[in-house]
Parts: C-alpha cells; sequence; structure tokens
C-alpha cells in the first residue's frame, strides 16, 4: 500500500508543478497588466505608451531600485542660488515609482489657486533663453539656452535644456550640485532616480515639487533662475538683464 501511494504521489508531481506554473503565470500577467495601466494613467512622458516603453521604464526601474533620491552626497562646491532656500512647509509629496515619466502623485495646488509660472513667462524676460519642446520628456515646453550662449557640459545632449514644468505644476530642473543639494535638503525636489545614468540625464536632474501657493511659485522660480545661470554660464544677476551674449567657455 505504501509503494502505490509513492507511486501515486510521484505521478501526482508533474501536475501539481504544471498548476504552479500556471498560477504563477496568471499573477505574473496580472501584476504586469497593472502596472502598465499605472504607467499610463501618469500621462505622457519621454516613452511612448507601448510594451516596449513599459519595458524600458521596467529595465531603468531595476537599475535605480537601492537609488535614494534624498542622498546629496558629493553635491557641493558653488552654487548660484543668492542665500539659502526656506525650508517647504509639511512632508514631502509621494512620487511614483517610474522612472519615466517621474511625478509626484498628491500634495498638488488647491484649485482655487492656480500658479503664474510658465516656461513662457519665464523665458519672455529672460533674453538668455529661448522655448522650444522639452528634449527629455518630448510633450513640454521647455527653457533652453539661447544658441548664441556657451553652454554648459550638462546641456550638450539636451541642447542646453535647462528645464520644464509639467501639467501638475512641477518642474525638471538641471540645477548646479550645490544648489540641487539645497533643493533637495530644504525639502523642495528630490534627484531623478535615472539622473546620470540613462537618456542623457545630467547628474543633477532634480524634480522639484509643485508649488501650491505662491510663496512657492516664487521659491520654483528662483530654482528655475538657478538652473539658467548654470546651464548660460551667466551670472544669477545677469540673467533677466542681459543684452549681449557672452563669449566666456562654459563655467561649473
Amino acid at each position: 500500500m505504501t509503494l502505490e501511494r509513492e507511486t501515486e504521489a510521484r505521478r501526482s508531481r508533474p501536475g501539481l508543478w504544471a498548476r504552479a506554473a500556471l498560477a504563477g503565470i496568471v499573477l505574473a500577467g496580472a501584476w504586469v497588466a497593472r502596472d502598465y495601466r499605472g504607467w499610463v494613467a501618469l500621462g505622457p512622458g519621454g516613452l511612448p505608451h507601448t510594451a516596449r516603453g513599459w519595458l524600458t521604464v521596467a529595465v531603468l526601474r531595476a537599475q535605480a531600485w537601492r537609488f535614494d533620491p534624498f542622498d546629496t552626497t558629493g553635491l557641493n562646491g558653488t552654487g548660484h542660488l543668492a542665500g539659502s532656500l526656506p525650508e517647504r512647509s509639511g512632508p514631502r509629496p509621494k512620487v511614483a515609482h517610474y522612472p519615466i515619466p517621474h511625478r509626484q502623485l498628491d500634495q498638488f495646488p488647491d484649485p482655487q489657486f492656480t500658479s503664474t509660472l510658465t516656461i513662457a513667462s519665464f523665458v519672455a524676460t529672460r533674453p538668455a533663453l529661448t522655448m522650444r519642446q522639452s528634449y527629455f520628456e518630448k510633450h513640454n515646453d521647455a527653457a533652453f539656452a539661447s544658441p548664441e550662449f556657451p553652454v554648459h557640459p550638462d546641456g550638450r545632449i539636451s541642447g542646453g535644456e535647462i528645464g520644464h514644468i509639467h501639467a501638475d505644476g512641477s518642474l525638471h530642473l538641471v540645477l548646479a550640485p550645490a544648489d540641487a543639494a539645497q533643493a533637495v535638503e530644504h525639502g523642495w525636489g528630490q534627484l531623478h532616480p535615472a539622473e546620470g545614468r540613462a537618456a542623457g540625464l545630467p547628474p543633477t536632474y532634480v524634480l522639484v515639487y509643485s508649488p501650491r501657493n505662491p510663496t512657492e511659485v516664487a521659491v520654483a522660480e528662483r530654482l528655475l533662475d538657478a538652473a539658467a545661470a548654470h546651464m548660460t554660464a551667466t551670472p544669477l544677476g545677469s540673467i533677466t538683464s542681459i543684452g549681449e551674449p557672452r563669449n566666456a567657455a562654459p563655467g561649473g
């Protein structure tokens, strides 16, 4: 009797393995479908909403799974911010775990508040800058260094992209290391998980959280100005008043 039971158990094992494998495939498929829908729900970004686009994001996410977006170790040197940033009030917003698009998930402005900050209005008063479609995200207007101005090495791949604003009011900026450290340490943003590693992203590519009130809009504009000074090798105080291009070599 014992021998018969052992024989029957051996015969049933392939069936058990097949059922376990099928269950695993079903669960994996359900996870992929749910993850894909969550990714698409974030809206347009730098990759098309296709299986290939999602797979690219999955690879980037795996590469960055130990990345700490708040680690400012090594981000030092001279920045362009005039003085220290204030501390942002409250906790940080939640940010989606997808590297592209890189988006915050909560703490958006109240419906009655509309930020006056746009790329068009920012560029309009800054002759050292111009506006065109973002190199990184493709679907957003972005501020760029004007072609006749020197471009920092951080902008060589993008053609001098300084930053862009998303539909929710958050921004992606290319900052000098010391300014990026300030933005992160004072609670205004976090480093991009693929910065310095993929898609030509500079090593100080920062997500600045959506401004919730006029005071926070002013901070976002300060950071935009600092990013412009970094990318154009132009002194911060000259960004809004410069009249002639500089011929100096790109600075740090």
